[in-house]
Formats: C-alpha cells, sequence, structure tokens
C-alpha cells in the first residue's frame, strides 16, 4: 500500500491541481480530471473501482494538504484484515477417516446411474428451414453436380 501510494504521489507531483470548492478539484494531467474527495469519486473511475486513491486523487490531496491515508478503502488497513481473521478457522476433517454424521458414512463416490448410448454421438447443429447444401462442383472440369470421382468428361 506504501509503495503504491508513494508512486501515485510521484507521478501527480507535476501536474497542476485548481480548487473548485473546499472538496472538489480539477486535476491537469494530459487531460483534464474532475476529483471529488468527499464522494471519493475521480473521473478517470479508478478510485471508484479499486477503493485506493488513484494519481490525481492523490495530487488533489496533497494540494489540500490532507493525509493520504485517510481516504484509502477502510479494507486496505491493517485493522479491517485482523477482523477479517478474528473469527476462528477450524481445520478441515481428515476425509480417510468418513464424514461422520454428516454426510454419507461410506465416503465413497459411486459412479452415475446413467450410461452413455453406443455409437457416435448426434450433431449438435439442425439446420434451420431454407439451408441448403452447396451443390458438388467438379475440380477436373469445374461443372457442378458430380465430383472428382464421378466425372466423365474426357481431358
Amino acid at each position: 500500500m506504501e509503495t503504491i501510494l508513494c508512486e501515485n504521489a510521484e507521478a501527480g507531483r507535476t501536474w497542476a491541481v485548481r480548487r473548485s470548492n473546499c472538496t472538489v478539484f480539477e486535476v491537469f494531467a494530459d487531460y483534464s480530471v474532475m476529483v471529488d474527495l468527499e464522494q471519493r469519486t475521480c473521473s478517470c473511475r479508478l478510485w471508484q473501482i479499486d477503493g485506493f486513491p488513484c494519481t490525481h486523487a492523490v495530487a488533489a490531496i496533497l494540494a489540500k494538504r490532507d493525509s493520504v491515508y485517510d481516504y484509502v478503502e477502510c479494507y486496505y488497513k491493517t485493522d479491517f484484515f485482523r477482523k477479517a481473521y478474528e473469527s476462528p478457522i477450524f481445520p478441515i476433517p481428515d476425509i480417510g477417516k468418513g464424514l461422520g454424521s454428516h454426510g454419507s458414512a461410506a465416503g465413497v463416490v459411486l459412479p452415475p446411474l446413467t450410461k452413455r448410448p453406443a455409437g457416435r454421438p448426434p450433431t449438435k447443429r439442425i439446420k434451420v428451414f431454407g439451408e441448403f447444401k452447396r451443390p458438388l462442383k467438379c475440380s477436373r472440369c469445374s461443372v457442378a453436380g458430380h465430383n472428382r470421382k464421378t466425372c466423365k468428361a474426357i481431358i
């Protein structure tokens, strides 16, 4: 998190920032970008997608002289990480011992009850009404209606 914030601050250091009101800023990068610090939005939409201030937002935050860490979403912080793993995580039971009272007693997976039919499986595509086969064309005499094997033309 620290390295990304430093990279974003370094990238936005040369950009001009103009304050529209107390929370809305216009950042002049290669193009003009609007940043709203109160709504935590940027017109490049990276801040809304990631929840992490983009380079434009970091430039606006530094222009306001606020702490960048106040604008990072809570799930990037260590407190949120600790709360996520606060409840105990129980180990998965050994598969060799069976599932006990929760599943099948034997723990054996049986094959499916249906069998595959013998022979070649049917084609999946069914031709639409009005769709026709292309007529055969002989590669020797270039006449439609027969192929090279059944050609009777003298060449």
